[in-house]
């Protein structure tokens, strides 16, 4: 039985009563201790006893064994990943990527100011058509550049994971989708709950950043950094790390933290 393709839906930590992260001596202990209670020499009115004491048994071959336990330990923690893992954004964007759109008042305010110390009003239509032109040319450039550096904060984010790619939806919009074969490698910072992928430069062309959740795209000569910070989802970090090892497609260390 505890061969079988479907022996990790079977839990053998409960059949003995210990945890997963039971030692050798524990599984020992406890296999003795329920040995004694479900022996049918101890229950003769029992019917069920053989049975339960058979299957305690079974548990007992199965995690006395440091291979075969690892090896069902390997099956039972893959069987109880999703195939497909959803996260959603748990706190509201700041208003700090709005900051761009102040600047762009106060500069056409500082244009007006500067235009009118200058006395530009009363020149001929020409001068004033080109003060005036340069004045917001001026402005729209220092503005483009806050916004850059301010890009607007996505207040609705949601990223899905499955076993081809990885989704990026903001406000409503897909706003990168990468697949795992264009991602050479995944990690994973359960402290920080930073997510880093490193990938081809054609898998995100056109990206730029999107906070709160998508912090950071790094373009180097070879290959691009992209940077996704988890701390305001409402994934369980302990439910990332099994998702992105269980997952074949995905270059993540099977011994990552």
């Amino acid at each position: 039985m505890s061969d079988s393709p479907d022996a990790s839906a079977v839990d053998h930590y409960a059949r003995l009563g210990v945890h997963s992260s039971a030692s050798a001596e524990e599984i020992r202990s406890a296999y003795r201790e329920k040995a004694r209670a479900t022996h049918p020499d101890h229950n003769p009115d029992d019917p069920k006893a053989a049975e339960r004491f058979q299957k305690v048994k079974e548990a007992y071959q199965v995690l006395r064994n440091a291979d075969r336990r690892a090896a069902y330990d390997h099956a039972r923690t893959r069987s109880q990943v999703p195939d497909v893992l959803h996260v959603a954004q748990q706190a509201p964007a700041g208003c700090g990527g709005y900051v761009w759109r102040v600047f762009a008042g106060v500069a056409a305010v500082a244009v007006f100011i500067v235009l009118e110390a200058l006395g530009v009003w009363n020149e001929d239509v020409w001068t004033l058509m080109v003060a005036v032109g340069g004045g917001a040319l001026v402005a729209g450039l220092l503005t483009v550049l806050v916004a850059r550096r301010y890009p607007d904060a996505a207040t609705d984010v949601a990223l899905r994971l499955d076993a081809q790619h990885l989704h990026l939806r903001a406000d409503g919009h897909i706003v990168v989708r990468i697949a795992w074969a264009q991602v050479a490698t995944v990690q994973f910072s359960p402290e920080s709950r930073q997510l880093v992928l490193r990938t081809a430069p054609r898998a995100v062309r056109g990206l730029g950043p999107v906070p709160p959740v998508l912090t950071e795209v790094n373009r180097r000569r070879t290959d691009v950094l992209v940077r996704l910070d988890l701390s305001d989802t409402d994934v369980p970090a302990g439910a990332l790390v099994a998702f992105l090892r269980a997952t074949a497609p995905i270059p993540f260390p099977a011994s990552h933290a």
